[in-house]
């Protein structure tokens, strides 16, 4: 060590007086250059005053750093943090601060209750500096609240786990995770310290909400008429998160009877979710429907066939996460479909023995049953799933129809759809195109359709119907409360539509406005669309895509 560090570090000068306070702070100093173990001063008598020396014991010098107890940090990274070199005299001060900038990294990446515990120099031909890291552990983690949920379906995909270190992050992501359940009106953590200082109890209490629902109603659409409905769904069923929903619908007008004189038809849901059945996180489905609707087929702008088509059907399928944004979804779906011919005029006389010439049968329909093996993947980029301003979305959709499983028709249909949403002024700007395409024998009812609410929207529903299908939508959405502080509920939208299915027959354009309001069930959206062929108004909630 260079005698430079010494004469640098004391004050006491030749021909100075002789001070012990002096002297104090010069062996203080010396200390707190971190260069020696111990420093000590001897004062020597002479003819003309005093000698001075000061005594110093250096620090050894290092050939080796060892760290002891990290396991998500490397000792590589450990060690260039702790800026200390080997081969050199060891500096006490730098070794604190190089021990405070490794607590200070684990802290940046979430470990909070990192330490470095214990610091020991051992010599055994070669002098070793073995420094000794607690990351802090998890004893226990604790939850209050859960009077009906299953402790399982809290700490299933729990980042925070007995025994794991503890990570502010990976709790933060906990709690969203809770959040994100829709079991509990209220999530918040207490950590507390546990048994030892390394470790820590987590306390997590929740507020569990209403899960059961009952709803009764009247609805009115252009395929079913008025309508009453029933509906009750459970979503956290015997506290396990499954899901159950039961939904009834029965018409209550003359338009919802196959023909005068007969019985409303009652349509009726029942679906059954399990969102998380093996240890990959997969989501299960099983729906059981029937759906009977009015519809009615085209030739040209011409109608020339009224029916009504009655869908009595079940589903099964398998979702799993591929990423954060990405799911991939394996379904089976099994549907028989028949139709009721009506008569061409809505008050024309009932319909008789087939073929009746005044309630011909659409021409594309054939009566059977589809098995249709689905293979469809999302990518879900928006920052929201109901109100999106940015990001975008894929659906790449594959059906395949399988007789050999039990049906009657043979065919295949994939279709890719991609939508995108740009922030531009108060509002956003979302642009959407789908593109699909089928072989084989397509029945009526699994043709692509445009025409409705969600797709060509100054159409009526299943006004065009084809094997393939080309689609593009452009609407800007901006909320009036930037206009007026009263209409911050409401946004107000601008659209344009253009489509063709078949596409060789043409593209439909179409324009219109729309206005939504935010409600608990989502935004509730009016619709007024306008072509060449006319004016439709659509009542929906949440927006079209």
């Amino acid at each position: 060590m260079p005698e430079s560090i010494v004469r640098d570090s004391i004050g006491v000068r030749v021909g100075e007086l002789l001070s012990e306070e002096r002297l104090r702070a010069d062996v203080a100093a010396l200390i707190a250059t971190g260069w020696f173990a111990d420093a000590n001063i001897r004062v020597e008598p002479t003819r003309d005053g005093v000698r001075v020396a000061f005594v110093v014991v250096e620090n050894p010098v290092v050939t080796q750093i060892v760290f002891e107890g990290n396991t998500v940090i490397p000792s590589a990274d450990l060690e260039r943090t702790l800026n200390l070199p080997t081969g050199q005299v060891l500096n006490i001060v730098r070794l604190r601060d190089g021990t405070r900038a490794i607590e200070k990294m684990y802290e940046e990446r979430g470990y909070v209750l990192a330490r470095v515990i214990d610091i020991g120099i051992t010599a055994n031909g070669e002098v070793r500096l073995r420094l000794r890291v607690s990351e802090g552990r998890v004893e226990a983690v604790e939850y209050k609240g859960l009077n009906k949920t299953k402790r399982f379906v809290v700490d299933r995909g729990a980042l925070v786990r007995r025994g794991s270190l503890f990570n502010i992050n990976d709790l933060n992501k906990d709690l969203q995770r809770l959040v994100a359940l829709d079991l509990f009106e209220n999530v918040q953590a207490r950590p507390r310290a546990g048994s030892t200082p390394d470790q820590v109890i987590v306390e997590i209490e929740v507020k569990e909400q209403r899960t059961q629902q009952a709803r009764f109603g009247v609805g009115y659409s252009e395929q079913t008429g008025i309508a009453g409905l029933v509906e009750y769904s459970e979503k956290n069923w015997q506290g396990r998160h499954q899901s159950i929903t039961v939904r009834v619908e029965r018409g209550l007008g003359e338009r919802n009877l196959p023909q005068p004189g007969g019985l409303a038809p009652s349509n009726f849901t029942l679906i059954f979710r399990d969102p998380w059945i093996d240890a990959r996180q997969t989501a299960m489905d099983i729906a059981l429907y029937q759906n009977t609707v009015s519809d009615v087929e085209f030739t040209g702008s011409t109608i020339t066939s009224r029916y009504t088509i009655e869908r009595l059907g079940s589903s099964l399928a398998f979702t799993r996460a591929l990423a954060q944004d990405t799911s991939l979804t394996l379904r089976l779906r099994s549907e028989r479909a028949l139709i009721i011919p009506l008569p061409l005029s809505t008050s024309g006389p009932p319909c008789g023995p087939p073929p009746d010439p005044l309630c011909p049968a659409p021409v594309n329909f054939t009566p059977g049953r589809a098995v249709v093996i689905s293979l469809a993947a999302i990518r879900d980029r928006r920052d929201s799933r109901l109100l999106a301003t940015r990001g975008d979305r894929i659906a790449l959709t594959t059906d395949l129809a399988v007789p050999a499983l039990g049906g009657d028709f043979a065919f295949g249909k994939a279709s890719a759809e991609y939508t995108r949403y740009f922030s531009l002024g108060p509002g956003a700007l979302v642009g959407r195109l789908l593109l699909g395409a089928s072989y084989g024998s397509v029945p009526l009812q699994e043709q692509f359709f445009l025409g409705g609410p969600s797709t060509l929207r100054a159409f009526p529903i299943g006004r065009f119907r084809g094997n393939d299908v080309a689609l593009a939508n452009l609407e800007y959405r901006v909320p009036l409360g930037s206009l007026a502080r009263q209409l911050r509920d409401f946004t107000g939208i601008v659209y344009l539509d253009a489509g063709s299915t078949p596409i060789s027959a043409g593209i439909q354009f179409g324009y219109g406005v729309a206005i939504t309001v935010s409600t608990a069930v989502g935004p509730i959206r009016i619709d007024s669309a306008w072509s060449t062929g006319g004016q439709q108004t659509w009542l929906t909630i949440g927006h079209p895509f």
